[in-house]
């Protein structure tokens, strides 16, 4: 250490050697900052914590620093599971949404009787109601000369 302090004493004449012990510490302070900093943030984004640490301190602090910064993950790992859950809440309201559409009530236009929406017939006066695609299996509009799901052409078949 103390060969350390002749080198820099010699490259800063003007200080003393308790001015440079001073900014030999504040570096070394500075150092173990940055790295603690880059631990503590590559472990909340999921990092490789332990190698930007030792790098870190192995080539000075500020170095590694900036290209942690330009390399590290933008989001943490609460912001990547709050997303994730946010996304599964979606899917769920999206499926809740159409298991409702597809049990809500409709009246027949012939007896004004109340039919869910997936019924072929009328189950009280027997009326067509809807159609079953013979090629897909889908369910659409009775008068549909085309399905829309496999593109079966019913003219003149039914």
């Amino acid at each position: 250490m103390g060969k350390i302090l002749d080198s820099l004493s010699i490259f800063l004449p003007v200080l003393s050697k308790t001015e440079i012990y001073l900014i030999v510490l504040a570096f070394v302070i500075l150092n173990f900052a940055i790295a603690l900093f880059i631990y503590n943030d590559s472990k909340n984004r999921g990092g490789k914590s332990i190698g930007w640490v030792i790098s870190s301190i192995l080539l000075g602090g500020i170095i590694p620093l900036i290209f942690y910064l330009m390399v590290r993950s933008p989001y943490t790992l609460d912001e990547i599971r709050e997303d994730n859950e946010r996304k599964e809440v979606l899917s769920l309201q999206k499926k809740y949404y159409q298991l409702m559409i597809s049990k809500e009530v409709y009246k027949c236009p012939i007896c004004g009787e109340e039919v869910k929406s997936d019924y072929l017939f009328c189950p009280h006066c027997f009326t067509q109601l809807r159609k079953k695609c013979p090629k897909c299996g889908a369910i659409i509009e009775k008068d549909a000369k085309i399905c829309p799901y496999c593109g079966f052409i019913f003219e003149g078949k039914e």
